[in-house]
């Protein structure tokens, strides 16, 4: 066998090659090297791919693949900002305090971020204070990788890792990362699908649950305050009101529920007209934001309106979800229109307005439980038209009813809206007078029985006597009215009944008359808090006033004999 090898020589035959120790070593090296690229390759890839599939919010996946990258690339931060608008904004730090960034908002081509976002490159930066582009961020930093995060062909936002040593990242880094972005793309798009997806069914949810809630009420108000909280939890807004429409005078509207800072009255004017006339939602863009007029639309008609500001404008999605609302809102709301109306007939007299005696005995009990548990006083008055029977069969009932409206117009006029009216029986009525005593009550009922006295009635005004009132837009709810103490000192009080206008009189006529009325008036203190003992003396005083003359007003005394 021929062998050419000398050793001493240095010859090699052109058959034989050897690879000398250090060229060895390289090539292992280089063997190693690259399979810890493929093993931290592989980590980073299993890492995304977990967070993707098994985060519960887009804020846990951003700051578990942040956390990781600056892990896996010994980065010494890393950041996530994401397109809001038209800025990038921070959305996930890692190993890096919030207090310690210098900057969190980035416009498009602004700085590296801004610049890669806008370029829709990535840059690998040896030492970013070289860059003319260079915004600070974190002090110190020197190395970077800034990368957009991709989905597909469209850019989310960017990924930042730094380093506080020059050349910290190498190529393969770069690379590496900024193949991955589109995995993290996808995984934030996913991520906020999902989030999506849970609001639209929590949304959802809450909206079947309130829905619910809104038809099997029949209280007005609690169903016009659940409708605003539907709205106002499912958008955010400044300010939500609802109004109704007059159904005699359109251009009229009253607020049955706000909410917000703005408490001011809907007026018959912009959004708020045209979404009546044209009977679809209105908006219009002003300084502070936006405005909506949303139709309550009722059989072709349109019976109020959902009134809303905002800063921003309402997506596509919250005005599908303030539609899904509308419909069963207006529904329970004639609903409750419906069972008020009902309930005014069983509880109110239909010819004036006011309360009749069957509600009078229920409402009157509870006064009384809420002044005895405050130790307070309620005083009770009896009125009593005097020779209502004469004027009856005199002019006819038509006259009669007449009187009787317009006694009650009186009484409104004077009384405070913590007064309470009801029609006792034919030409009877009764006030309750809470939180006052005796002596006055009588000052109250001395004012009404002096402006009856004087008020000349017209008999020939037939317009008059067949006009149809409503009386439930005149009488405000008064079983709202146990708030505060209504007790009033001496000073108050007669300021007050100095204020008070009566009604004008009417031009004097040939066919007019005067009417007078007999009042008796008792207090719960000076019966114990004895309920058909304060009717009882009420009615005594009341007939006393009668014997003595009528046009009088009684107040029943213990002291006093009226038997």
């Amino acid at each position: 066998m021929k062998s050419n090898l000398n050793i001493g020589d240095r010859k090699y035959s052109n058959d034989v090659k050897l690879i000398d120790g250090e060229s060895l070593f390289n090539e292992i090296d280089k063997i190693n090297r690259s399979i810890r690229i493929l093993k931290f390759e592989n980590s980073i890839l299993y890492d995304t791919a977990f967070a993707i599939y098994n985060m519960a919010s887009i804020q846990e996946l951003l700051d578990t693949i942040l956390a990781r990258l600056v892990t896996h690339t010994n980065a010494d931060f890393g950041l996530i900002f994401l397109l809001e608008k038209d800025e990038l904004k921070l959305k996930s730090h890692s190993n890096v305090l919030y207090e310690e960034l210098e900057k969190t908002t980035f416009r498009i081509g602004e700085g590296l971020v801004g610049w890669t976002f806008y370029k829709e490159q990535g840059l690998l930066t040896d030492d970013v204070q070289k860059d003319f582009r260079y915004i600070r961020c974190i002090s110190d930093t020197r190395a970077q990788i800034t990368i957009p995060i991709k989905m597909h062909e469209k850019i989310l936002g960017v990924l930042v890792l730094g380093s506080k040593k020059d050349s910290d990242f190498g190529e393969s880094d770069f690379k590496l990362i900024n193949t991955i972005s589109g995995e993290i793309g996808l995984a934030i798009n996913n991520a906020k699908l999902t989030a999506k997806l849970q609001k639209e069914n929590q949304n959802n949810q809450r909206l079947f649950e309130l829905t619910k809630r809104i038809t099997s009420s029949m209280d007005l108000e609690e169903v016009s305050n659940m409708g605003i909280k539907i709205v106002t939890e499912i958008i955010e807004v400044h300010s939500c009101t609802l109004g109704i429409f007059d159904k005699v005078d359109e251009n009229k509207i009253s607020v049955i529920s706000s909410y917000g800072d703005d408490k001011k009255g809907l007026e018959f004017s912009g959004t708020v007209e045209e979404a009546f006339k044209k009977k679809h939602m209105a908006e219009i863009k002003t300084d502070k934001g936006y405005i909506y007029s949303i139709p309550l639309l009722s059989k072709e008609s349109c019976m109020g309106i959902l009134h809303i500001n905002t800063k921003n404008k309402l997506t596509i999605e919250e005005i599908e979800l303030i539609n899904g609302t509308i419909t069963p809102l207006t529904s329970a709301l004639e609903n409750a229109f419906l069972y008020k109306n009902v309930e005014r007939l069983a509880t109110r007299d239909g010819l004036t307005g006011v309360y009749n005696h069957l509600y009078f005995q229920n409402m009157l009990d509870e006064y009384i439980r809420k002044v005895q548990k405050d130790e307070n006083d309620l005083s009770m008055a009896m009125i009593d038209i005097d020779n209502f029977k004469k004027y009856n069969d005199t002019y006819g009932h038509p006259i009669g009813d007449l009187l009787l409206k317009k006694v009650v117009e009186v009484m409104r006029s004077i009384l405070r809206d913590e007064d309470v009216i009801f029609r006792y029986g034919g030409d009877e009525f009764t006030i309750i007078l809470p939180y006052t005593n005796s002596e006055d009550a009588g000052v109250i009922m001395e004012q009404i029985k002096n402006i009856i006295s004087d008020y000349k009635f017209e008999i020939g005004d037939k317009e008059e006597e067949e006009t149809e009132e409503t009386a439930l837009d005149v009488e405000v709810i008064k079983e709202s009215m146990f708030k505060s103490e209504k007790l009033f000192n001496s000073n108050i009080f007669k300021k007050w009944i100095s204020e008070k206008v009566g009604l004008s009189k009417s031009k004097s006529i040939s066919n007019t008359f005067n009417i007078t009325i007999s009042v008796g008036i008792s207090s719960l203190v000076d019966v114990n808090y004895d309920k058909e003992m304060l009717i009882k003396n009420a009615d005594k005083a009341s007939l006393k006033s009668k014997r003595n003359g009528k046009n009088q007003v009684t107040i029943w005394k213990p002291e006093l004999n009226m038997d």
